[in-house]
């Protein structure tokens, strides 16, 4: 029996591999993808910890339970690590011959123990057991010789404490005749080098596999991500493409309709930038860029799209400015547009045959600044009561049957709070919802807009009007650029024409007039803009 100082001493291993199963088990709970080695990999730790603690403190404190216990405990402890490699591998579950083996084992500590006591060969059926379970695992996981470094580090640290298993059984004798659990013999002290050597080995090749997995799988998201957004933006140009082309011989009513559906097309193409963008910035992609913004236009332009959304479930759009409004503000109009954008989408998707209505009002600040709140009312289902609370979280929809991801609400307050805004929503079942937005931004007195200010039908028909490219200044590239830019610019290739611009044609400064006149008309994906700048030049 150990004295007191023994007995901590040897209660301090147990509570070491406690201590690494709670740190992978945190690493385990901390991946959103929640990979299920790392699961395994923790709870063989803690079923180990169990048996060599329940060895230590002789709890069952009857031998043969003792003995049967904490032998059960080191079996599933080997059997479920075993089950991490394999899933660390990718390879499936198996089962069937750990558990074949976990039977055997139990039964030959079995009968060494209540029919012919043999300490010495219960040894032997445990570390034959282990020895058996490890080495059908690194078969299973055999995969991992040919992936990553650390992967293949992990894989070999493996096999080699599986092979230590059998010199290590042949230690038992050493022991003294009639000891049990940690008595300090080689057998012990060669026993706890090992499992040491091994987890240390195996946790920092693990740690190095979870980052060399991660830092593959964003490269693998960023290309993904690259060929979605060049797959995605070839349709957009060709549909800008030839609606220009039928403006030509179009009636005003037709171009009116024509110029709505190459607005939205457009606001498509910014989000298509934004996701490309968040690929490669760890989805930093919500920053705010401020600049002046025009009311009038501002507003009128959310007008046209809330009218046109409104179409589809038969509902009545309209805009009440309740106070005045300054004429002009300073903020980022594409990120305010776009929370603006989601809400009025969100309310004419939730509603059938009702009204949505885009309430605006503003109120004086310090310093030349006023106080915004934009609400969007709608007379649609309402939200839950208990799903009020959830509903900017990401991946959250108040109808599981609604089209989406669930991402606009949760994206539109995070804008919201980079703005410097608050966003918020009131809501009852049966009763329609009402979403707004307040936030403080820098305003200009001069011509304000009136309270129950409303857009010109006309502007309401054609949605404003379009940008005028001028010409550029400075020096024109070579001709062959400008023949090459022609041809991308009729074939409405943006991608090629993006790269073009990236290139080291136009990195002097001569060039920046060019670069900046065709860029612009790029953003708006005016490709008979770009073709006569090339031709012009």
């Amino acid at each position: 029996m150990l004295n007191d100082a023994g007995t901590q001493l040897a209660l301090a291993h147990p509570l070491v591999v406690v201590l690494i199963a709670l740190g992978v088990l945190a690493l385990w709970r901390a991946d959103p993808r929640r990979p299920r080695y790392l699961l395994y990999f923790g709870l063989s730790y803690l079923l180990y910890a169990a048996g060599a603690a329940s060895q230590v403190v002789l709890v069952p404190s009857a031998h043969a339970h003792n003995v049967l216990f904490s032998g059960l405990m080191y079996l599933l402890a080997v059997i479920v690590f075993a089950q991490g490699l394999i899933a660390l591998s990718g390879a499936r579950p198996r089962y069937a011959v750990p558990m074949a083996i976990l039977i055997a084992a139990m039964a030959c500590r079995a009968y060494f123990l209540f029919i012919e006591e043999n300490g010495v060969l219960r040894s032997y059926c445990l570390n034959g057991a282990v020895f058996l379970v490890f080495l059908h695992g690194a078969v299973a996981a055999r995969n991992l010789r040919k992936g990553l470094w650390a992967e293949r580090v992990a894989y070999y640290a493996f096999l080699l404490f599986t092979l230590s298993t059998l010199p290590r059984a042949l230690l038992v004798k050493s022991r003294p005749a009639g000891d049990y659990g940690f008595d300090f013999s080689a057998y012990w002290i060669f026993t706890q080098l090992s499992i040491y050597a091994f987890a240390l080995a195996f946790a920092l090749a693990l740690i190095v596999t979870i980052v060399q997995r991660n830092a593959r799988a964003k490269s693998i998201s960023d290309k993904n991500l690259s060929l979605i957004s060049h797959d995605l933006r070839a349709p957009l140009a060709t549909i800008v493409g030839n609606l220009r082309l039928l403006e030509k011989t179009a009636s005003p009513e037709q171009v009116a309709h024509m110029r709505a559906i190459e607005r939205s097309t457009q606001y498509q193409a910014s989000l298509i930038e934004d996701i490309l963008a968040g690929g490669h910035d760890d989805f930093r992609l919500l920053n705010v860029d401020p600049g002046p913004v025009q009311v009038e236009a501002f507003l009128t332009e959310l007008c046209v799209h809330g009218r046109t959304w409104c179409i589809a479930g038969n509902n009545d759009f309209s805009l009440r400015v309740l106070t005045e409004l300054p004429g002009q503000i300073q903020t980022d109009e594409r990120r305010l547009k776009q929370v603006l954008l989601n809400l009025i989408s969100n309310a004419a998707l939730a509603t059938r045959r009702g009204t949505i209505e885009l309430h605006v009002a503003a109120s004086p600040g310090e310093f030349g600044s006023a106080k915004l709140e934009f609400k969007v009312q709608d007379t649609g289902p309402g939200i839950e009561a208990g799903f009020l609370a959830m509903l900017f979280q990401e991946n959250q929809r108040p109808d599981q049957e609604w089209p989406g991801t669930g991402l606009g609400l949760y994206i539109a307050q995070r804008i919201a709070k980079n703005m410097g805004g608050v966003l918020e929503v009131a809501s009852e079942s049966g009763k329609g919802s009402c979403f707004s937005l307040v936030l403080r931004v820098p305003a200009c007195s001069q011509t304000p807009l009136p309270a129950e200010w409303q857009p010109l039908e006309s502007k309401l028909e054609t949605g404003g009007t379009a940008v005028a490219h001028g010409p550029p200044s400075g020096g024109k590239p070579p001709g062959v650029v400008l023949e090459k830019l022609a041809a991308y610019a009729l074939q409405g290739s943006y991608s090629d024409i993006d790269e073009l611009l990236e290139s080291a044609v136009f990195s002097s400064s001569c060039h920046d007039g060019f670069r900046t006149a065709v860029k612009a008309a790029l953003d708006e994906l005016n490709f008979d803009a770009i073709r006569e700048l090339a031709q012009r030049s």
